[in-house]
């Protein structure tokens, strides 16, 4: 029997966690059709003259498609085996996939809407394990991530690309070919969240916080998948709330 593996949680096929994510955000697309443009129209008054609605929606798919690619590491899945979960970093290795799909697979005249989309997958449930400082400066902490990296993929990843291919892409497009080159695009993340952090950057700030508009979709579906595959593990009455986006009122 061909194993089901990699898991977004115990039981629970991670290709079945991604598909089922995008189908709740394009039923909250298509529910809430003004969404895309209220983003563009923020976007835009704080400054980024690029943001069409098509271009986020675009977005906002990839995120949610991506969030959790991170768990498709040897790492995470043997933990699962031995204990039922434990997923501490992924975040920081799905943004490193975001960042080469960024990279090879769109093409963004605006650097901002990189950096959005990026904070968007690093905070997708406020799991920012530790800070974006300590994803900066602290050895330790790069290391940590470095050391999951170098263990390489589980034997099963190609059970994603039916996800993947929804949004036209491949296993090798979204991860890393090799240690090299995840340290590099590691890298580029960092370099990325430093220009974030720089004052100078944006001299009103006012879109720096914006990220949240891109991330709020990803939070509503990776919360309601993963309520219904695992029967209520969230408070019922945050899902009720959620529920109220991608229900006809």
């Amino acid at each position: 029997m061909r194993s089901k593996a990699p898991y977004a949680f115990k039981n629970n096929p991670l290709v079945d966690h991604m598909t089922g994510c995008l189908r709740i955000v394009e039923k909250f697309l298509e529910i809430n059709p003004n969404y895309l443009h209220v983003v563009g129209v923020r976007l835009m008054k704080a400054g980024l003259n690029t943001a069409e609605p098509e271009l986020i929606g675009t977005m906002i798919k990839l995120g949610v498609v991506i969030h959790d690619v991170g768990k498709a590491y040897r790492h995470y899945q043997e933990r699962i085996e031995r204990y039922g979960g434990g997923f501490k970093y992924h975040e920081i290795l799905s943004a490193v996939s975001c960042c080469k799909v960024l990279s090879n697979s769109l093409s963004l005249e605006s650097q901002g809407l990189k950096i959005l989309l990026l904070m968007a997958v690093l905070n997708h449930h406020q799991a920012f394990r530790e800070s974006v400082p300590k994803i900066l400066s602290d050895t330790y902490f790069v290391k940590n991530v470095l050391h999951i990296a170098k263990g390489g993929l589980c034997d099963n990843v190609s059970n994603i690309e039916p996800a993947l291919k929804t949004l036209g892409l491949t296993i090798e497009e979204v991860f890393a070919k090799d240690y090299p080159e995840f340290k590099s695009l590691l890298e580029n993340v960092r370099c990325v969240l430093k220009l974030f952090l720089q004052r100078k950057f944006d001299d009103n700030r006012r879109w720096l916080k914006l990220y949240s508009l891109l991330m709020f979709p990803i939070v509503l579906a990776d919360n309601l998948d993963a309520y219904e595959k695992r029967s209520g593990s969230s408070s019922r009455l945050v899902i009720e709330e959620l529920r109220r986006a991608v229900e006809n009122v």
